[in-house]
């Protein structure tokens, strides 16, 4: 694989994806819920006399777990479709060059176009809290910003798996949405309720927990936030008790699988797509 080309497709990808309203349109709305968020959060704590980052953490995760998911599914099953359904991914296949620096040119474009998304987003939160004073959870802030960007770009490899195969832009992001539904609504309220239900006990209620992405990541949030893990019910009370100090390593291991693993899949389905 010539790095050269992988480099210059990734280039080209990113240049194209900073230029696309849907990049513009999810910039804004993202800067504007976390800014805000911060701002609102940060007062409510100066009420209080206890400014900070910290206070605020739990509730800037639940609209970090509804928002990211969304925005990294979406974007990543635009990558691929939309130059196969407008017939320049035709032309870029005819030149000298593999399908893998094709595949991997545009996943690392993707991936830089969206973590610079998420860091503007962060960015103004950032500005806002050192402005009202919150600067004293900044350690707590940066490793929530690291957290994020692991869990976007989980959910940017999914949708780019979604997209290698898919032969229209609706289409890939009717099967993203649908994921993303699967995710926040079957994955968390669907265990929740089941365990209820069907009286599941501890150990398979976590084990079908760290099958979702989503709950993968409010785990290790919550425990590396210094949070207790006891606000996640018996999962985390079990989780702490089991897998002790090598709790997040475990969590975090699982996040990045979530990033390695549906790209080989997608690469699969991108030959199998274009090469027939």
């Amino acid at each position: 694989m010539d790095r050269a080309v992988v480099a210059a497709i990734a280039v080209k990808e990113t240049r194209t994806a900073v230029r696309h309203r849907w990049f513009v349109l999810y910039t804004l709305i993202f800067t504007a819920l976390i800014t805000g968020f911060a701002a609102v959060a940060l007062s409510a704590s100066d009420l209080t006399g206890q400014a900070g980052f910290g206070r605020t953490s739990a509730g800037l995760l639940n609209l970090l777990l509804l928002m990211v998911p969304l925005i990294g599914l979406t974007t990543g099953a635009q990558v691929i479709v939309g130059d196969r359904q407008d017939r320049s991914l035709d032309y870029l296949l005819a030149q000298p060059i593999t399908a893998l620096e094709v595949f991997a040119g545009k996943f690392l474009g993707a991936a830089a176009s969206f973590i610079l998304l998420l860091l503007v987003g962060f960015g103004g939160a950032g500005v806002v809290m050192a402005i009202r004073g919150g600067a004293g959870g900044a350690g707590d802030f940066l490793v929530l910003v690291l957290l994020t960007l692991l869990l976007g770009l989980a959910m940017l490899s999914v949708g780019i798996a979604i997209s290698s195969f898919s032969r229209q832009t609706a289409a890939a992001l009717g099967i993203a949405l649908t994921c993303w539904l699967l995710f926040v609504i079957v994955g968390d309220l669907g265990i929740m309720g089941s365990s209820i239900v069907l009286g599941v006990s501890s150990e398979s209620l976590l084990t079908l927990t760290m099958l979702n992405p989503l709950d993968v990541f409010k785990l290790v949030s919550v425990d590396l936030l210094h949070t207790s893990l006891d606000v996640l019910g018996p999962a985390g009370i079990y989780a702490v008790d089991r897998f002790g100090s090598s709790f997040s390593y475990l969590m975090l291991g699982l996040l990045a699988l979530w990033i390695i693993v549906p790209l080989p899949i997608g690469y699969w389905l991108f030959k199998r797509t274009d090469f027939q």
